[in-house]
């Protein structure tokens, strides 16, 4: 069977009784329990030795993954016994093993029936009970669970976050896939740095007889003979990915993705050493990848200081090597469960395992956002941790910049509950006239919201608040009233609702949106 939240909760607190070190965590000001009233429970265990090195491991954002929650409850016991004495010693250590908590308890036999599942339990719910995938939601923060994460990762501060995860497709020859952070716009060091780190834990498993490889997928998607692999590719660059999102926050980031065709017991082994290996791998470089987060700090802050910052609105998949795989050509059963294998067959592919950003654009020294907006969208702002200020504190030398728009896109049908928006265009000095459009007055630059893009989370403010960016509040729809009106919507039209500071008449490069990618598993 796989643990229920309750069994989790019994776990962690026997574990607290036999040994010291083991203590609840709750990051201030964050929720206590989902939208359902499930608790959302992690727990904290501080390294024995000076100076250790903090990082956070997240477990069950997809219920049905399980693989993670049962492995990282292994881990602590084995660091409260004393089996990893160099890890207890330089580890500070945060881990949520029932992250959907709402999606953990509802078991079922009958979901993801393609794996070998516990087959008392079965295994959670992908979603949580408002039908959202929580790997989805790390900009738009619209839920408790994601709240608590922000949180935890301003209260804490972890230099890597870990997530959990098991795969759901490719039939290929690796006990786990795995990733790092490959986020648009984020620190191109920071992220080679980060890619370097799996690397070497890749060749170490690899030693130990354990094959691993960066998460991805065959092209075709499922090959058969007529049409076998022709490349292997990655997920997208998106920061509403838990693996994506630390970037923003100059921070390091992995995927574990366990074999979902391995046995039950295989895919808790598999993560479990996996886990093990990067968590060993950080204690050992623990100096050099500090220096590296306070090395990406400084460059983002001596940047405003060498004239204009510019950062991409989209990004392209880039050939970072080619690789061996083994495609499996699977027997199934009337499940999708892998019954045996047709052959095996050994390739060399172009493996696009890496981004590179396009639609480069000019960042402006900040952003004023609607005062009529504030009760929605200062929430989330704090939530993610951005210093956010009265607009009468804008730089008053600098040029007010109106978004004059050139296309847009209504999504046809809702993601994650909306109806998104992406939009097109450029700032300029002049803004765009419309009969009757409500003005903008000295008082009400006065009370808007001012966020800074020269701050240490500038980038992050960049991709929520730039009207361009395809993960912007924009895009999520907080201010769907005033850019959406449809019939029935017969008032004078509204103003749009972000200005921004800086030089006029800033054009961009281009600015279409992201090409679609197979989003994370």
């Amino acid at each position: 069977m796989t643990s229920t939240v309750a069994e989790v909760r019994a776990f962690m607190e026997a574990l607290r009784k036999q040994a010291p070190g083991l203590e609840p965590y709750n990051p201030k000001g964050a929720p206590r329990a989902t939208e359902s009233g499930k608790p959302l429970l992690a727990w904290r265990l501080k390294g024995t030795g000076k100076d250790p090195i903090r990082v956070y491991v997240n477990a069950n954002i997809h219920a049905g993954e399980v693989e993670g929650k049962e492995a990282i409850q292994q881990v602590v016991r084995e660091l409260l016994q004393g089996k990893h004495p160099a890890l207890r010693r330089s580890l500070d250590l945060v881990v949520m093993p029932a992250y959907n908590a709402d999606g953990t308890d509802a078991l079922d036999p009958a979901i993801r029936p393609w794996q070998p599942n516990p087959t008392e339990s079965g295994v959670g719910r992908r979603e949580n009970a408002l039908g959202l995938d929580l790997n989805r939601d790390l900009m738009k923060a619209a839920a408790p669970n994601t709240r608590w994460l922000l949180a935890m990762l301003g209260d804490f501060d972890p230099a890597v976050v870990l997530d959990l995860h098991t795969t759901n497709g490719s039939t290929h020859g690796f006990h786990l896939t795995h990733g790092p952070a490959c986020t648009l716009g984020a620190d191109e060091e920071l992220l080679a740095y980060n890619r370097r780190m799996l690397v070497e834990v890749r060749e170490r498993l690899k030693a130990e007889g354990m094959p691993t490889y960066d998460y991805g997928n065959f092209v075709p998607y499922r090959p058969t003979a007529e049409k076998p692999p022709m490349a292997w590719e990655t997920y997208d660059a998106h920061p509403r990915l838990l693996t994506n999102y630390p970037a923003l926050r100059n921070r390091l980031a992995v995927l574990s993705e366990s074999y979902v065709y391995r046995s039950w017991p295989d895919r808790i082994s598999d993560t479990r050493r996996f886990v093990l290996a990067c968590l060993g791998w950080m204690v050992e470089h623990r100096d050099e990848l500090r220096g590296q987060i306070r090395q990406t700090q400084a460059r983002w802050a001596d940047a405003w200081s060498h004239g204009p910052v510019s950062l991409p609105l989209s990004a392209k998949l880039k050939l970072v090597e080619r690789a061996a795989f083994d495609w499996v050509d699977p027997i199934r059963d009337e499940q999708g469960r892998l019954t045996g294998e047709k052959s095996r067959t050994q390739l060399e592919l172009p493996s696009y395992v890496g981004f590179e950003g396009q639609d480069f654009v000019e960042v402006p020294a900040g952003y004023l956002i609607d005062p009529a907006f504030l009760p929605g969208v200062l929430p989330i702002l704090q939530a993610h941790g951005l210093k956010v200020q009265p607009g009468s504190s804008r730089p008053q030398h600098l040029q007010i910049l109106h978004f004059q728009e050139t296309g847009r896109k209504v999504s046809p049908s809702a993601y994650q509950g909306v109806f998104t928006l992406e939009l097109q265009g450029a700032w300029k000095s002049a803004p765009t006239q419309k009969k009757l459009q409500l003005a903008w007055k000295p008082v009400d630059l006065d009370r808007a919201l001012y966020i800074p893009l020269d701050q240490p989370l500038g980038r992050l403010a960049f991709y929520l608040l730039d009207p361009r960016s395809t993960d912007s509040l924009v895009f999520w729809g907080a201010f769907h009233s005033a850019l959406i009106r449809g019939d029935g919507m017969w008032g004078e039209p509204p103003r749009f609702p972000i200005l921004a500071m800086g030089r006029g008449d800033v054009a961009p490069i281009s600015a279409t949106a992201m090409p679609p990618s197979r989003a994370q598993e």
